[in-house]
């Protein structure tokens, strides 16, 4: 590489300048990828896969993710890093050659920007398309405001939560019980806390098959599930660098917790919202791997590509298929959680 080694490098400026499909289109490799809006996919080019749809990009997000065998994924640096077999540094600064070259100040007069063997010049310094305006959706970007009460009374003894399989030092820890009065009479009621340990909330779930045409769940008015993730609080405040383990519903990461993975969190449903993005961003922080082991059903097999995509850019995420052992996290043994962890690069076999 022609620019000195101790040239500065302002990595947010690469990421933000540069965008995924520039960097595709200078290995040559746009025409082997199936466009859908603001989506492509096709084989992995970083382990030459054939499969036509393990390799995702997100043109607005600026990011891409393999869900097969190599299982990489991040920011247009981390491609070309893993690309060309070099370090993160100097991936952002051949991407300054390539792409930014008012920035490229200290290269020696008469010299070009870095060739690689499989990547032709492209002199263009402006991302192909203008990722698309993501419209904020107030509804899931704000808060829900801390309580000023907490149901009282809760029956921490109630035959349902056995037969969910929690102890009763889960049902205490996380102040689990059935309420015979209120907003959730008849319901079980869960307590749900913001990142900072602040009461935001019930879930209220009907233990066992609810009357005929009511639902499983019940939530008070005016709470918003999408605005929390379970058990956020206690992850985000741990002194840990375990990889965060993200699942869909409540007693599947209780189930989890037990085993075990403390640093297990449940976004409440399928769908990943931008609220709920930003608070697992958070946690996971430029370090901990996040690991989704959402539920073996279409429903849940796209919640969990789609999250994937969400978050790719500034975590690796992996996608963990738990199909082969059961349909959903909280049926999971800790034997086959092990395995299934091993077998995607969490654990060191």
């Amino acid at each position: 590489m022609s620019t000195p080694t101790n040239a500065f490098v302002d990595f947010k400026e690469v990421k933000s300048r540069v965008g995924i499909l520039q960097v595709l289109e200078r290995y040559d490799l746009l025409g082997l990828l199936k466009r859908s809006a603001d989506r492509l996919s096709g084989p992995c080019p970083l382990h030459q896969g054939t499969n036509p749809t393990q390799f995702r990009v997100s043109v607005s997000r600026n990011c891409f993710n393999c869900f097969g065998t190599c299982g990489r994924g991040g920011n247009v640096i981390d491609f070309v890093s893993l690309r060309e077999g070099i370090s993160f540094r100097d991936a952002a600064l051949l991407l300054q050659e390539w792409f930014m070259p008012d920035k490229v100040t200290n290269r020696p007069a008469g010299t070009a920007p870095r060739q690689t063997k499989d990547a032709s010049p492209r002199p263009s310094s402006q991302p192909l398309q203008p990722p698309p305006t993501v419209a904020d959706d107030q509804d899931e970007e704000g808060e829900n405001p801390p309580l000023s009460f907490a149901l009282k009374a809760l029956k921490p003894d109630h035959p349902y939560l056995t037969e969910r399989g929690l102890t009763e030092a889960t049902i205490a820890s996380y102040g689990i019980g059935y309420c015979a009065r209120g907003c959730l009479r008849g319901h079980v009621a869960i307590p749900i806390r913001n990142r900072d340990g602040a009461l935001t909330g019930y879930i209220g779930r009907w233990p066992g098959d609810p009357p005929s045409g009511q639902g499983k769940y019940k939530l008070p008015k005016g709470f918003r599930k999408n605005r929390e993730v379970f058990n956020i609080d206690r992850v985000v405040h741990a002194d840990s660098s375990d990889p965060i383990l993200v699942v869909e519903g409540v007693f599947d990461c209780l189930h989890l917790v037990q085993l075990g993975f403390q640093a297990t969190v449940a976004i409440l449903g399928s769908s990943l919202s931008p609220r709920q993005e930003t608070l697992i961003r958070e946690a996971a922080g430029a370090k901990r791997p996040l690991y989704l082991l959402f539920d073996a059903d279409e429903a849940g097999r796209k919640g969990a590509s789609e999250a994937a995509m969400s978050l790719c850019s500034s975590s690796i995420v992996r996608i963990i298929d738990i199909g082969a052992y059961q349909p959903q996290p909280e049926l999971l043994e800790r034997s086959q959680v092990d395995a299934l962890l091993k077998q995607y690069g969490a654990l060191n076999p």
